[in-house]
């Protein structure tokens, strides 16, 4: 990575080839499921996470098309948790980056089988990387468990079961829940995605530790300027209409004043630049995507 290449324009390299090597990989085919999947994942996004796999495996000296096809993999992990949060038995969602959500365009069944397909291809995908079988099993392995039941679904089950009843439990105890649901939900998939970039270029254990750390603290950071954005944003912006409100569910605002939740991120954001210090000037990169990620409107 040349040091003189500003943030921004380096974050929009890498988003650019993401999507490049998605519209390569996606199928093509004209099932319902296959334009579901186009549909959804071609729809934009951040692409944040397939970002921090390529960047993770950059700080370890690799190429970006080393590691591309674990990007995309990551990214068809992402995209199928929100075709199937958006669906009624769900957040009950219309819209999803301005347009129809999946089920609202191909019916329940078909996003619930899009969600599926991509969840599976992307253990398929993840084979394709440039890295030696035992760190692509060690890939998988990650994938499965931070993407899994004591992972992403573990703080999705929470979230869904918190929705509408949040209010009748203790203050202190809400608060440890709604971390939970931060850690779990959002975290989780930001830390898988730095540990498999890593781990793909064979990255120390104590890296790994260091990136795990960050990972954590930018993700939790992450999900409370969500909360945030969803009541305060542009909803033209925001591409949905914000439903957490409407759902009542456990969110940041349902238990901090907008000012209390925004100095919380800011103190998440700090120790995550404190974890990956340690890393002294090639820690950079990740200082600045830290500061994005608190500084975007929606």
């Amino acid at each position: 990575m040349k040091k003189n290449i500003k943030f921004e324009e380096y974050l929009s390299r890498r988003i650019e080839y993401v999507n490049l090597v998605l519209e390569r990989v996606l199928p093509k085919d004209n099932s319902t499921v296959s334009k579901g999947m186009r549909y959804s994942v071609l729809a934009g996004g951040k692409r944040l996470r397939p970002v921090l796999v390529i960047l993770a495996a950059e700080f370890f000296g690799a190429k970006a098309r080393d590691v591309i096809h674990a990007a995309c993999a990551i990214e068809y992990v992402h995209t199928y948790s929100l075709v199937h949060d958006d669906l009624p038995a769900m957040d009950n969602d219309d819209l999803r980056r301005g347009v129809p959500t999946n089920h609202k365009k191909f019916g329940e069944a078909s996003a619930i089988l899009c969600g599926d397909a991509l969840l599976t291809e992307s253990f398929n995908l993840i084979t394709k990387s440039k890295s030696s079988e035992k760190n692509i099993n060690e890939a998988i392995r990650i994938l499965a468990g931070y993407g899994g039941y004591k992972g992403m679904i573990a703080g999705q089950a929470e979230d869904t079961t918190q929705t509408g009843i949040w209010n009748m439990e203790d203050k202190a105890l809400l608060k440890e829940k709604l971390k939970f649901i931060h850690i779990q939900k959002t975290a989780a998939l930001i830390i898988a995605s730095l540990k498999i970039g890593a781990i793909l270029i064979d990255a120390d254990k104590e890296s790994l530790k260091i990136f795990e750390n960050y990972g954590k603290n930018i993700g939790i950071a992450f999900q409370m300027t969500d909360d945030i954005l969803d009541v305060y944003a542009d909803k033209d912006l925001l591409g949905k209409k914000g439903s957490d409100i409407r759902n009542n569910k456990l969110t940041t605002l349902s238990l901090y004043t907008k000012q209390e939740a925004e100095k919380k991120v800011k103190e998440y954001v700090k120790k995550s630049k404190r974890a990956i210090a340690v890393f002294g000037n090639k820690s950079k990169i990740f200082i600045n995507l830290a500061d994005y990620i608190i500084s975007r409107t929606y």
